[in-house]
């Protein structure tokens, strides 16, 4: 079962609004969890994403923001939504510091904290 939350104001954008469906279906916070991040412009699809990471969700995230405002999307900002979206979905989020070191590190960093990376 994937958790869905409701579609919210997209980083306190006027135009924009977002929504985020979360898979697998968890009660906990995981920097390696799936996440499909939707942005809309009124009813039109502007943004359309599948994350496999916290650090991926952020990167995209950043690049859109910076595409669509010409504005930098300041990293605490990111991360209060990212909790707001979590806490909606019954998710327990991280702390601020947990979430803001997942946002900003690579892929395989991530792999290497959650003990998914292969051992060859």
């Amino acid at each position: 079962m994937i958790k869905e939350s409701p579609i919210k104001k997209f980083l306190g954008t006027a135009n924009y609004l977002a929504k985020l469906t979360f898979s697998p279906n968890r009660k906990k916070y995981s920097a390696a969890m799936k996440v499909k991040i939707e942005i809309f412009e009124g009813r039109n699809l502007e943004g359309d994403f599948d994350c496999n990471s916290i650090a991926e969700v952020s990167s995209k995230v950043h690049d859109f923001y910076n595409r669509k405002t010409g504005n930098q999307l300041e990293i605490r900002r990111l991360a209060r939504w990212y909790i707001e979206y979590l806490e909606d979905v019954d998710i327990t989020p991280p702390d601020m510091n947990t979430l803001i070191k997942d946002m900003e590190s690579t892929p395989s960093e991530i792999q290497a904290r959650e003990g998914t990376e292969d051992s060859e």
